[in-house]
């Protein structure tokens, strides 16, 4: 197993030796009524892994400018994503979340009042029953009965929500 995951000898005797250093150390975690093949291949499994994430270039890296400046002498930029929208998503988020408003208003007035006392002004469900007047049981039902309404609208018109 241990050459399957590392495909390469060398490393493969490594980390056959740190798997069973850590089993040695581990040993009063077995349970002797569970495969001993089995605990031992997943020490090997966590132990492979701990490597490839050590080995990961942006840990290893001595400095952002490592990263930045590799060995070959070119200099590569690192992408910073802009986490902000950009103006066409903004749009296009503005107009869904119209539409959407729109769909909920053409809820009856019960589904689209307990939906909004709940998913827009964070009201429990008994508060809700106290505003409206009604049961708890009531009140969940008129929520998932209404969310399922402006779902099948929202399918319907091809609203996109992100």
């Amino acid at each position: 197993m241990a050459h399957q995951l590392t495909r390469n000898p060398v490393e493969a005797e490594d980390l056959v030796q740190t798997t069973m250093l850590k089993a040695w150390r581990g040993y009063e975690g077995y349970l002797p009524d569970k495969p001993f093949l089995n605990w031992l291949l997943r020490i090997m499994q966590r132990a492979y892994l701990d490597l490839r994430r050590r080995e990961n270039p942006a840990r290893r890296a001595d400095s952002l400018n490592a990263l930045v400046s590799p060995s070959d002498g070119e200099t590569h930029e690192l992408p910073i994503p802009d986490p902000r929208p950009n103006p066409e998503a903004e749009a296009m988020r503005d107009e869904s979340a119209s539409e959407l408003i729109q769909a909920l208003y053409e809820l009856p007035e019960a589904y689209r009042e307990a939906i909004r006392l709940c998913d827009l002004l964070g009201m429990s469900y008994a508060e809700i029953a106290e505003v409206q007047g009604t049961t708890i049981g009531t009140v969940r039902s008129r929520i998932h009965r209404g969310r399922r309404m402006l779902r099948d609208l929202v399918e319907e018109r091809g609203i996109t929500l992100s």
